[in-house]
């Protein structure tokens, strides 16, 4: 009978000791579903498009990393990068530690960035509050990928 209690004791602490750290809405990876170029009064569907082919973008803990072709024109062009990120809000900041385009390399990228349910929405260029430059920026639209 002591052994039954002692377990059903310890049974409830084992159990609260495995509880899962929170993870962030960002967490996993996400397709991009959409992308845009807004300039002045127009806007630009870039992807689907002018561009064919897919990304994924990835997050896990502070680090994202993205991967993915894209054919335009015949070109078939490879797409990789990634780095440490930081976000309070929707205030979003990708530190670049690798990438296919080497001027992006070391830079600090500010982004408006929001999740609703399974979207997640980026909008860079943004000024030093955040909101994006209304003269010419891009959103894209990414979905959780399953």
């Amino acid at each position: 009978m002591k052994k039954n209690l002692l377990l059903y004791l310890i049974f409830p602490l084992i159990l609260g000791s495995c509880t899962r750290e929170e993870l962030s809405p960002m967490e996993g990876a996400w397709k991009l579903a959409y992308e845009y170029e807004f300039t002045g009064e127009e806007t630009t569907l870039l992807y689907p498009g002018a561009s064919l082919g897919s990304e994924l973008k990835m997050w896990s803990g502070d680090r994202w990393a993205l991967v993915g072709t894209f054919l335009e024109d015949s070109t078939i062009t490879d797409v990789f990068a990634g780095g440490r990120f930081t976000l309070e809000g929707t205030d979003y900041q990708e530190i670049v530690e690798f990438h296919s385009a080497p001027e992006y390399l070391g830079q600090t990228v500010k982004l408006w960035l929001e999740i609703k349910n399974d979207t997640l929405t980026q909008i860079w260029p943004v000024d030093e509050n955040g909101e994006p430059i209304l003269g010419h920026y891009y959103m894209e639209k990414w979905v959780r990928f399953e």
